[in-house]
């Protein structure tokens, strides 16, 4: 019970969440705001979005998706099969008309449509998940317009208590790291503790590298990598090949993480997405620092 609560304090102490229930309504951080209710043909624009719906038992409310060609959604082999009107962020509006919505949740790159559904009076809420905070909430929001809320209740409650459990382990067991989540290689950039890799790293208690470098993904040059010597670089986003960290910047081999092999990627799609599948990337990455050689 004790760990509960201390995860519910760590959810009250963060900021105010995206997605807000006000009344017998659902509220975006844009001020769009949709009746609570069971919405039965859902467009999502947003994969993260997906991902939660399949979580918590309600794809059977999903008209269709717009993703990129090349997206991969869990669980992929459902996924698939959905149909996929287009690339989120550049969609032919008569695609979303086609599909007869009566709710669209966008991405929040992809805003331009939302005026042209409101033209039509379609429901429209804009998805932002940007901490863990945001990520558990929205579940609760989605059972609620899906009619699935036992079903997220329980997501919630499994979530809460493996973070729980999990935050145990690194009482008993800190890992005592320091290392940063790339973003890129040429230029070196990484992830600040704002954004949700940065919120991994805070949980495992890493200290993250970019901390105090100005903007939001800080380019990292190679004499202050050198210099803060941190024990493990891991990639995302832009990187798909871990050599490529080292390649591009040779000079890394001689820091602690190079020196030892600590230099790999992570799953981004587990990582930068928004959907509880990042609590799965969290325990995983724990398991993987757990083992880091720190000798050199």
């Amino acid at each position: 019970m004790k760990k509960i609560i201390w995860f519910i304090f760590l959810l009250i102490s963060c900021v105010t969440n995206a997605l807000t229930i006000e009344g017998n309504k659902i509220k975006d951080e844009l001020g769009n705001t949709v009746p609570i209710k069971s919405y039965n043909r859902i467009v999502i624009l947003d994969p993260g979005v997906v991902e939660t719906f399949y979580m918590i038992g309600a794809e059977s409310k999903i008209a269709a998706i717009g993703t990129g060609t090349r997206t991969k959604i869990y669980p992929e082999d459902k996924t698939s099969h959905l149909k996929n009107i287009g690339h989120m962020v550049n969609l032919d509006f008569e695609n979303v008309l086609a599909c007869n919505p009566d709710l669209v949740i966008l991405n929040p790159m992809g805003t331009k449509t939302q005026a042209k559904l409101q033209e039509f009076k379609i429901p429209v809420l804009v998805n932002s998940a940007r901490s863990f905070s945001d990520i558990i909430n929205n579940i609760e929001i989605y059972g609620k317009l899906t009619g699935c809320e036992k079903n997220a209740s329980l997501l919630i409650n499994e979530t809460q208590n493996r973070l729980a459990l999990l935050k145990d382990k690194i009482k008993n067991k800190p890992l005592n790291l320091k290392g940063t989540i790339l973003y890129s290689t040429s230029p070196l950039m990484g992830f600040k503790s704002d954004s949700l890799p940065g919120e991994i790293l805070n949980f495992l208690e890493i200290k993250n590298i970019t901390e105090g470098l100005k903007g939001e993904k800080p380019i990292l040059s190679q004499e202050f990598v050198l210099q803060e010597n941190p024990d493990f670089l891991a990639g995302a986003m832009m990187i798909k090949n871990a050599n490529n960290i080292l390649k591009d910047n040779p000079v890394l081999i001689q820091t602690k993480a190079g020196k030892n092999k600590n230099v790999f990627l992570i799953d981004s799609t587990k990582t930068l997405r928004g959907s509880p599948r990042i609590f799965q990337a969290l325990e995983e990455l724990y398991i993987q620092l757990d083992s880091v050689n720190k000798e050199k």
